[in-house]
């Protein structure tokens, strides 16, 4: 039997180490992703734990492969001229981005399920790696908060330069609001009264949530003044017609079939109302400038 030298015995030992070392990684992932399922109920929760769990034991199966072929802990020397090395090999890109991972993560700026932000993207986040963000995106030619079909990647690092809205991350509602141009004759007061008793009727059936939410993010942030959540009538003046807003809440996800829904009874309303007419731009010609010069005919 050939004798096989020592270096080779000890290469295949450490690939022996490496594998097992992958399996457990991904025995234990698979084990935690399985745990989570059963014990989480809530989906975004669940997602954002099994991310956590999944890119920390990447982390750590890596760094043990990279201990068992590079012999971490003989020296200091070696401990340091190997993180040296690692740091000149890496892009500042890549530190970038695990350094906005880190950010995420701890800074807790969002999670999986939030909607959010960054930029010019806005959607759903659908994942959170140690380098990029993945994100169902709303908006762009979509004219409203609904999906386009796309996922958007984007680097960890943006959260660095670019500021992050999060739509949901404390509170899951949002104010909006709809505006109804009326004619100084109509009966303003009564269309007012309307689209306040709509927008009460829409809202009330979260309208205890979303204050129970608002409370607990005003302890969060003791900073935050006290905001009144039922819906509230504005009006403004312009030379043309009365402009009556109505401002209420929302859960972020619901904001475009909620406005279609308070749009489409109002219309209705106010189309039966007799004493209520919707404005719009109009125009009056007066006459037309004398026309000068001949009509040349065709030879």
């Amino acid at each position: 039997m050939p004798n096989i030298p020592a270096t080779y015995l000890t290469i295949i030992k450490k690939a022996l180490f490496s594998l097992v070392v992958l399996l457990l990684t991904l025995g234990a992932n698979r084990a935690a992703s399985n745990l989570l399922k059963a014990r989480v109920k809530e989906l975004s929760y669940m997602s954002t734990l099994r991310m956590l769990v999944r890119n920390t034991l990447l982390i750590i199966g890596c760094a043990a492969i990279l201990s068992i072929w590079l012999e971490f802990g003989h020296t200091l020397a070696v401990a340091g001229g190997i993180v040296g090395a690692g740091i000149a090999f890496a892009s500042r890109e890549i530190i970038g981005c695990f350094a906005g991972y880190l950010n995420i993560v701890t800074g807790s700026l969002f999670q999986i399920g939030d909607r959010i932000r960054i930029g010019d993207v806005k959607g759903d986040v659908l994942d959170i790696s140690l380098f990029r963000t993945t994100i169902m995106e709303i908006g762009e030619w979509v004219k409203a908060d609904q999906y386009t079909g796309r996922t958007v990647t984007i680097a960890n690092s943006a959260v660095f330069s670019d500021p992050v809205f999060n739509y949901t991350q404390h509170w899951r509602y949002l104010w909006d609001e709809i505006m109804i141009p009326v004619t100084y004759a109509s009966n303003w007061q009564q269309a007012a009264e309307m689209m306040l008793e709509h927008g009460k009727k829409c809202s009330s059936t979260f309208l205890t949530q979303a204050q129970a939410e608002l409370r607990d993010m005003t302890e969060h942030y003791p900073a935050l003044p006290d905001t009144p959540v039922e819906p509230m009538i504005f009006l403004t003046m312009t030379d043309n017609w009365i402009e009556i807003r109505l401002r209420y809440i929302v859960e972020a996800w619901q904001r475009r079939a909620v406005k279609t829904k308070l749009y489409q009874e109002l219309l209705q309303c106010f189309e039966a109302e007799p004493a209520i007419t919707v404005a719009s731009a109009t125009y009056d010609i007066v006459g037309f400038p004398p026309l000068k010069g001949d009509i040349e005919h065709g030879q």
